[in-house]
């Protein structure tokens, strides 16, 4: 039991935003590659894609694969250190924004719909050995402060810095994480991440998004398991 929740903190908390994320990569052209000896392997990877836009802050996340444009949520910056991320040892997230006030008058927005919002972590890989693992969604968890377990947080945080269930129609929002990925759990390669916020309530057949963000990495497995 205790191994199966570990693995579900793995896979929820390290993209939120970042998990949460977590970074070697991404898909733009002045990333940077941590270890030079995996740059053969990874450069077809990065340059299959087109170039997206960088997350302001210091991290080496993207906007998507939700457009930029038809995200709620305005990003100041997004901070992760340590950064790369390293397995077995703890990271940190904070995500700082707010949401445009001409948004939530178009948008009709409520305190419910914020307070029932969503948090989704589709997971890809290209691994060492040219094996892929196609792309998907792991888990829909509700976007709130909450103990996944002991030593992993997400918290949201106002503008006055108390804590609070769940983001605020107006004022500065912040999104913490503390976390950390088990190495029993990596398999050696570059590991994408696409974490995407949104908006709680029946909006009909048309979904709303706070962000939507993607972080690519090269993870290296532990060879003593």
């Amino acid at each position: 039991m205790k191994t199966h929740t570990t693995l579900r903190i793995f896979w929820i908390l390290l993209s939120i935003v970042l998990g949460f994320a977590a970074t070697t990569t991404a898909s733009s052209a002045d990333n940077k590659i941590q270890d030079p000896l995996t740059e053969d392997r990874t450069s077809n990877i990065l340059n299959t894609e087109s170039p997206r836009e960088r997350v302001p802050g210091d991290n080496e996340a993207v906007y998507g694969p939700i457009p930029k444009a038809e995200q709620i949520f305005h990003i100041e910056f997004l901070e992760i250190a340590p950064s790369p991320i390293e397995v077995d040892k703890y990271f940190f997230i904070l995500l700082r924004g707010s949401i445009p006030p001409p948004t939530r008058r178009e948008l009709h927005l409520g305190p419910a719909h914020l307070a029932s919002a969503t948090l989704s972590i589709t997971i890809s890989a290209i691994l060492e050995n040219g094996d892929k693992l196609e792309p998907r969604t792991y888990y829909r968890i509700p976007l709130r402060t909450a103990e996944h377990a002991e030593g992993a947080h997400l918290a949201i945080r106002n503008a006055t810095g108390a804590y609070v269930d769940h983001m605020a129609l107006e004022g500065r929002n912040d999104v913490l994480v503390d976390a950390w990925i088990p190495a029993i759990f990596v398999t050696t390669g570059m590991w994408t991440f696409e974490v995407v916020a949104s908006l709680g309530c029946n909006w009909g057949e048309e979904r709303r998004y706070l962000f939507a963000l993607t972080l690519t990495q090269w993870l290296e497995s532990n060879d003593r398991w």
